[in-house]
Order: structure tokens, then sequence, then C-alpha cells
């Protein structure tokens, strides 16, 4: 099975973004492929690499606008937000589906 490969952008704390780094490093079937600290490097970036999922810092609950357009012309890019210091999480998916929407519930809905 391939790596699904990911992009880290803008987490500003140093140490959140280590630890996202080392998390892809030990684990089995995850990649980070780069790093960018500043979100509007983002559709450069992408262009130039074949992701799966972008990592992204936020602050707020309220995905940028950048992502959202990025979301509209990558069809299956999933967005992971890093809410505020890393402690909230949150999940975007284009075309969530039922597999999608059970995968989540099953997965996280007892922890």
């Amino acid at each position: 099975m391939e790596n699904v490969r990911c992009l880290i952008a803008d987490i500003p704390q140093t140490v959140l973004a280590d630890i996202v780094f080392k998390m892809a490093k030990e684990s089995n079937g995850m990649e980070a492929v780069d790093y960018i600290s500043n979100i509007e490097e983002l559709p450069n970036t992408i262009q130039k690499l074949s992701i799966d999922v972008l990592i992204l810092g936020m602050k707020g609950n309220d995905l940028p606008q950048i992502c959202t357009d990025l979301m509209d012309r990558i069809n299956n890019l999933m967005v992971v937000g890093l809410i505020d210091d890393g402690r909230r999480l949150a999940v975007y998916i284009n075309n969530a589906g039922k597999k999608e929407i059970i995968d989540i519930i099953t997965t996280f809905g007892k922890r």
C-alpha cells in the first residue's frame, strides 16, 4: 500500500510542526513530503507535489479561503486542521459519503 503523502503548512509552533513530522516518519503509511510556513505558498507547492492530505495550522475554526479554493480544484484533497495549539482538530473532506462519515464516527466516536 502506498503512503499517504502529506504537506504540512503554516504551523507557527515549531514544536508542534516537529511532532507532526516525527509522527509521519514513525508511522506506517504516512509520509510528510514538505513543510511550508507561508499559506500563500500553498497553490504553487501543491502544484509541484503530489499530495493526499494538507496538514494545516489554523487559528480558530474557519478554513482559510485559499484552502477552500484548493479543495474545489483538487477533488480528493483532504485538509486536517490543527486548531490553535493543536489540541483541537478539524477534518475537511470533499464529497464525503456514507463510508467516510461512518469511518470517522467509528474511529473517533468512542475515545
